[in-house]
């Protein structure tokens, strides 16, 4: 399941480089990044078929954790959600 975050800026003290990182060692075996640019990050989440919450609810902790703004989303299936929802 491909999974999109979108972002209008990073935390402050974070690169983008510094959030590929942690997401990578935090996804471990549940998912992998796919690539990344000005405003987003794309990640690959375990196969569909499985339960990918897990790594939906460790991608969204961190970012809540990081203190991503509130208007950073997270998309699934085309679908944007906000990451403090």
């Amino acid at each position: 399941m491909e999974m999109l975050i979108h972002f209008n800026a990073l935390p402050e003290g974070l690169t983008l480089d510094d959030v590929k990182a942690d997401l990578a060692l935090l996804l471990e075996d549940d998912g992998w990044l796919t690539g990344s640019g000005a405003g987003h990050i794309e990640l690959e989440l375990e196969d569909e078929r499985a339960n990918p919450k897990y790594g939906i609810l460790t991608v969204k902790g961190y970012l809540q954790k990081a203190k991503f703004a509130p208007d950073t989303t997270i998309e699934l299936a085309g679908v944007p959600v906000g990451i403090y929802e």
